[in-house]
């Protein structure tokens, strides 16, 4: 089964619906997907409610991007979202309280709100679609390995256009056994890098801030 766990919708910064996200999904051959809007669950609602007016042939699993005290984490399979400014660890262990896991998004890239380093977690993001080189995906991976946590992909996509450049493979028929097959590192990961046209503006925006007003941390990208 094909999943991108790392998408963005305009309940957040991402520039498209979710019907939309939903279509581009099905037309790439994505068997799920996770939504995970900054600070907001608002669009993994609403992809589950369409899901199952629609019939849609997908699984969805739940998710947001929550921005933690070091920067952003990943929370996937929660039913409701850890508030934001906590520690990466507090945070990571109020979405196992749910059953739900948590997952280091892009931890060293030096303009995505990385957290710098891999703390207590359930998977590491090893493949972002959105890195324009692979250091940083290189070093996540070498990081994962050593601290032996699963690995997974994401294309941390912000438009329809680029859902599914990131691909976790994983074998599992609805949201529960996802999560089950990626706590036990049962993942394969399939990448494309996104095209520079789609975050291009963004990365440069983000550096500006960083330089001139040092709050590109505080602020989603």
């Amino acid at each position: 089964m094909r999943f991108d766990l790392h998408v963005h919708s305009n309940c957040s910064d991402g520039r498209d619906d979710i019907r939309t996200i939903l279509r581009a999904a099905a037309r790439r051959d994505l068997d799920g997907l996770s939504i995970t809007d900054h600070d907001t669950l608002r669009g993994s609602q609403q992809a589950m409610k369409i899901i199952r007016e629609d019939k849609l042939d997908l699984i969805l699993i739940p998710g947001a991007e929550v921005t933690t005290s070091e920067g952003h984490l990943l929370v996937l399979g929660i039913e409701d979202l850890p508030p934001r400014g906590l520690g990466p660890e507090e945070t990571t262990d109020l979405a196992r309280e749910q059953g739900g896991i948590a997952i280091v998004p892009h931890p060293y890239h030096p303009f995505r709100h990385a957290i710098g380093r891999i703390p207590e977690c359930d998977a590491v993001e090893v493949y972002n679609s959105k890195h324009l080189f692979g250091i940083a995906n290189a070093r996540a991976l070498i990081g994962a390995k050593r601290r032996h946590l699963p690995a997974v992909a994401g294309s941390d996509s912000h438009f329809a256009a680029t859902v599914g450049l990131g691909v976790t493979e994983i074998e599992a028929a609805d949201a529960f056994e996802a999560i089950e097959a990626i706590q036990a590192g049962k993942t394969r990961i399939i990448g494309k890098r996104t095209p520079p046209k789609f975050f291009i503006g963004n990365t440069f925006k983000s550096i500006y801030l960083i330089l001139t007003t040092g709050g590109g941390r505080r602020r989603k990208a």
